[in-house]
């Protein structure tokens, strides 16, 4: 509060004292840095906030202020916490918001900066598998595989999935190896697009809520999880929208009881949906399991396998900046290729020569 004076209007003399001195200043600071570089992030980068008494102010390499009035974006602070959401926005990677909370009371600003890692967006690695003969004959049933560094692990490990994950995952998850048996089969009376949550199959026996199925067309694999029966004839429902499509003249589906468990890991930072590498604290192998007896519960198989004309794609790659994939095949001697991904294409082309 500041002292008392006088000021005279109209003939009349009045004592005024002013209740605050308002001061425009910086609230909360931050920068914006690339999860994979683990430095600041050099591209264009966009903040907004949910406050539209606040302003946001960006430079070069995602350092950035949110400014105002604390009595006018906060006019309750004294006695309440307030939230900003923030929103983060940066060329080639996923969009982000986070939470600030302010403790009520807080009379010291800017708070404590922020550092918000943004993501790459997920790409393909693709190719082609050949001999490596004049004649470039390709390679039919080849598995194409992430693995370790050849001259040292690296911890995080990562991990190639044939189908992209469906759910989010936190970090410290449980994923393991599972041994899955087959109690069923059928055949999709109509095909199933991507996207859809509805099948249809000329068998439903022995199917109920939280039923595994598997889907195959191909070298293509896809598990999903039924959420119910009905009530159509034939119809089941699936907890999440299948990320392929399969056609009916060349999909069967087949009913999954997991069992014997194997090696167990924790993932070691989250996974998103959409993600087909995971990053875990060992390796993986065959089909997994990831958050076992959680409403969360995935099933994947590791690797993918290359079609009739040697062609394999890896979907939702990320969160590595250098993989190392392995194309083998019997018969063949297994190669190793060392790639830094390439974020700015969509597509990255490894091919291999056995």
């Amino acid at each position: 509060m500041t002292l008392a004076h006088q000021i005279q209007a109209d003939g009349t003399v009045y004592t005024v004292v002013d209740d605050f001195t308002s001061v425009y200043r910086a609230l909360i600071t931050g920068s914006v840095t690339d999860e994979i570089l683990s430095g600041p992030f050099a591209g264009t980068v966009v903040v907004r906030v949910d406050n539209s008494d606040l302003t946001v102010k960006v430079i070069p390499n995602g350092f950035f202020a949110i400014a105002g009035y604390v009595e006018k974006a906060f006019p309750k602070l004294a006695l309440t916490g307030q939230t900003v959401h923030i929103a983060v926005s940066a060329a080639g990677c996923q969009d982000q918001t986070i939470t600030v909370t302010i403790p009520a009371g807080t009379s010291i600003f800017p708070v404590p900066p922020l550092s918000v890692a943004v993501r790459r967006n997920p790409i393909t690695i693709q190719g082609r598998v050949v001999a490596n003969t004049a004649s470039r004959l390709p390679i039919s049933g080849a598995n194409v595989a992430t693995v370790d560094n050849p001259t040292g692990p690296p911890a995080p490990h990562a991990i190639a999935l044939r189908s992209p994950i469906s759910l989010p995952h936190a970090p410290g998850a449980t994923a393991q190896e599972i041994t899955m048996t087959v109690f069923g089969s059928a055949v999709l009376n109509s095909s199933a697009s991507s996207g859809a949550t509805v099948l249809n199959l000329s068998n439903v026996a022995g199917l109920a809520a939280n039923s595994v199925l598997q889907l195959a067309s191909g070298v293509l694999t896809e598990y999903t999880i039924v959420s119910s029966v009905g009530p159509g004839a034939g119809d089941v429902s699936i907890r999440d929208p299948l990320n392929s499509t399969f056609p009916s003249a060349s999909t069967t589906v087949q009913f999954m009881n997991p069992g014997a468990v194997g090696t167990v890991v924790s993932l070691s930072a989250d996974a998103a949906t959409g993600d087909g590498i995971l990053s875990t604290s060992d390796r993986l192998n065959n089909t997994i399991e990831i958050d076992p007896g959680t409403p969360n519960v995935e099933y994947r198989d590791v690797g993918v396998v290359t079609d009739a004309s040697g062609y394999y794609g890896i979907r939702g790659v990320g969160r590595f900046q250098e993989l190392f994939f392995e194309a083998s095949h019997v018969g063949f001697t297994s190669v190793t290729v060392d790639w830094f991904v390439e974020y700015d294409n969509a597509v990255n082309v490894v091919d291999f020569r056995l």
